[in-house]
């Protein structure tokens, strides 16, 4: 459909814990080098740039160093691409602060854009507020809120994504916004909603 707007497809690059399947991209620290991280995500990152994306999202990041081997496998191949954390308040996953973790997009003009997602949506604020001072544009999704029970292997708990969020997350800086896990076409309705509206 016609929107009036330029459209990108973002192709997703997530973390090594995500082929694990037993809840370790919420965690990080996998005993693997970054070199060794690297060499796993080079041809992933390769297969994708070939298909021709606008951009590469390497999402749900949950500690320095896999974000460092990303940003290592997609040096190169032509796409630009996008850092976002999974964090726990102002630390990654694996327990690192944020700031030393958007430290590593300081000079690197293939990453245009740098948040977090697949956070509990109380902490998306103060991640943007921190990710502003990358002075990249912010990049912002949240998870509904729930938590994931790698045992159970299912979602616990209650959600707490709320659209009326966006303007904390606009006023912190964030330039793209939405939802990631458990975020569906409702709340995304009423994020778009608030953003087309004067109410942000």
């Amino acid at each position: 459909a016609e929107t009036g707007r330029e459209l990108w497809v973002a192709a997703s690059v997530g973390p090594y814990g995500a082929m694990l399947a037993d809840g370790s991209e919420y965690r990080g620290r996998y005993g693997l080098t970054v070199r060794e991280l690297e060499r796993f995500h080079r041809p992933r990152a390769e297969a994708l740039a070939g298909a021709g994306p606008d951009v590469m999202a390497l999402e749900t990041v949950p500690d320095i160093d896999e974000a460092e081997a990303l940003l290592r496998a997609v040096e190169g191949l032509g796409v630009p691409v996008w850092l976002s954390y999974s964090v726990d308040g102002d630390r990654t996953r694996a327990g690192q602060p944020l700031e030393e973790a958007f430290a590593l997009v300081s000079g690197l003009d293939q990453v245009v854009a740098v948040g977090v997602n697949c956070c509990d949506p109380a902490d998306a604020g103060r991640a943007v507020e921190m990710a502003v001072a990358t002075g990249k544009p912010v990049v912002v999704y949240p998870n509904s809120g729930e938590e994931w029970d790698a045992g159970g292997r299912g979602w616990t708990g209650k959600g707490t994504f709320e659209a009326g969020r966006v303007r904390e997350w606009q006023r912190a800086g964030a330039r793209l916004v939405g939802g990631c896990c458990r975020v569906g076409p409702s709340d995304i309705a009423a994020l778009a909603g608030r953003l087309a509206s004067s109410e942000v």
